[in-house]
């Protein structure tokens, strides 16, 4: 008998799984078909309320609108629980109100307030003398606001040459 080639059998392989994955893919299609209702002469039940169009041609038909409900409470034996009371809109405030200057719009009464003049208005004086300004510097150390006297140390680092080459070694990677 005649040895069939590698070649041959590959070829043979392929073709054969091809085969299997369409049978696969069409046996695929016939489960997402859906089928169509048939109607034989049977007219569909009316619902409450509803007027069948057949029946009454010239008429105008009229279907209530169905409003969603909520019925948790009837479905489960859980009570309903309002995580939050009904919002309300305050009452509008009449003119008086607004414009009453003893009195907020909401009622609230006001202290006799005068008005003052921003240009008369001086700054008290906050620095004391007795406190150091910050990065003010004395027996090698440094004073610094919030933290108080701290030793001065100058930072450690190394110059690299700056030529603006980022793929440039920076020193002996051992």
């Amino acid at each position: 008998m005649k040895n069939i080639q590698d070649k041959t059998k590959k070829r043979l392989s392929i073709a054969g799984l091809g085969i299997v994955c369409v049978a696969l893919v069409i046996a695929i299609s016939f489960q997402f078909k859906t089928e169509k209702p048939t109607n034989d002469g049977v007219t569909p039940s009316t619902a409450a309320g509803q007027v069948n169009p057949s029946a009454h041609e010239g008429d105008e038909v009229v279907i209530p609108a169905n409003k969603p409900t909520d019925d948790t409470a009837a479905q489960t034996d859980q009570p309903v629980q309002n995580l939050q009371p009904e919002v309300t809109k305050p009452a509008e405030p009449t003119a008086a109100q607004k414009t009453d200057p003893s009195q907020k719009p909401s009622g609230e009464k006001v202290d006799n307030v005068q008005a003052v003049d921003h240009d008369s208005v001086k700054k008290p004086n906050t620095t004391q003398t007795g406190e150091p300004k910050g990065g003010e510097r004395k027996d090698g150390q440094v004073y610094l606001p919030g933290f108080g006297w701290v030793p001065e140390t100058r930072g450690s680092g190394t110059t690299v040459d700056g030529d603006g080459d980022i793929n440039k070694q920076v020193g002996t990677m051992d």
